[in-house]
């Protein structure tokens, strides 16, 4: 099932509008999640984290949507988040402030896992280092196609308080197996 929804994903990723109607804890004929990340973090998570990654991810990959009731900010849309992170690690923006939270954000991360006993200090030293040292270009961009069928139990809806937009349909992850999503460059 799997290899299929792939292909049909691979058939569909032109940049075109692709949305899955989910319901987290429901039983619906939901496709798929998109989450942009960067190539640090997903390195960070498969050497450091057991191929355990943390995402926020929407089942709306572009904002634009008909209904009147859908919104997704800037901020939240795996297609925006990808096109700036994408511009700004090619292009080496030196100033990115999305590239600037990311590294504080992986940092932070690797805190939390030190303190929960995932990593070692020694490791959370070599992760603060490996950030501290990276260049622009590491932090370009990685689509995430997670199936939804897949992580039904280990999905959370962002409370109104997470969210970047009151009616935003966005999803947190804090531990997706390397298993649960296939990860795809654009451009």
């Amino acid at each position: 099932m799997l290899a299929l929804e792939f292909a049909f994903l691979r058939a569909q990723i032109n940049f075109c509008e692709v949305r899955a109607e989910v319901k987290v804890n429901d039983n619906t004929n939901s496709i798929v999640l998109y989450s942009t990340n960067t190539l640090l973090a997903f390195r960070i998570a498969e050497t450091y984290y057991q191929g355990k990654h943390y995402v926020w991810c929407s089942p709306y990959f572009e904002p634009g949507d008909s209904k009147l009731n859908y919104t997704i900010a800037p901020t939240s849309s795996p297609k925006d988040i990808y096109l700036n992170l994408h511009d700004e690690a090619l292009r080496g923006d030196q100033h990115s402030a999305k590239i600037a939270n990311n590294r504080v954000g992986i940092i932070n991360g690797a805190n939390l896992k030190k303190a929960a006993g995932v990593i070692s200090s020694q490791e959370l030293e070599e992760i603060i280092a490996i950030v501290h040292g990276a260049q622009i270009i590491d932090f370009r961009p990685l689509l995430y196609i997670i199936p939804y069928s897949l992580v039904t139990d280990i999905c959370r809806k962002a409370s109104i308080h997470e969210r970047a937009a009151p009616f935003s349909e966005e999803y947190i992850i804090e531990a997706l197996p390397s298993s649960c999503f296939h990860a795809i460059v654009i451009k």
